[in-house]
């Protein structure tokens, strides 16, 4: 693990020192920075916006088992196979047997 680490470091040492990166990284904050109260404007009532983002959150949390099944079903009729994994080691684990098999070269994450 401190290898991992320790390469975490060194790679990020790099790229703050890129001063492409790091102009490309300031030019999207100024966007977004110029945007947002933009976007709060639309809202008459940000405060109860917000109340209200949460509880359909929490809403969508309470029912998260429920959510998955049903999108489980719905994408495995696309044709897609869906792996429910314990933990986050077994996520890897499972993640890591796929690349095995399939030979990756490269891996991307994504949300």
């Amino acid at each position: 693990m401190k290898e991992i680490a320790s390469d975490f470091i060194e790679k990020s040492t790099e790229r703050a020192a890129d001063r492409d990166h790091r102009q490309k990284i300031n030019f999207n904050i100024g966007r977004y920075n110029a945007v947002v109260p933009t976007g709060k404007q639309q809202f008459s009532d940000i405060n109860l916006a917000r109340e209200k983002a949460k509880n359909l959150k929490w809403k969508a949390v309470e029912s998260l088992d429920a959510q998955l099944e049903k999108f489980e079903a719905a994408i495995t009729k696309r044709g897609t196979k869906v792996i429910w994994a314990e933990d986050a080691q077994q996520a890897c684990d499972e993640i890591l047997k796929i690349c095995k098999e399939k030979n990756c070269r490269t891996l991307v994450k994504s949300k």
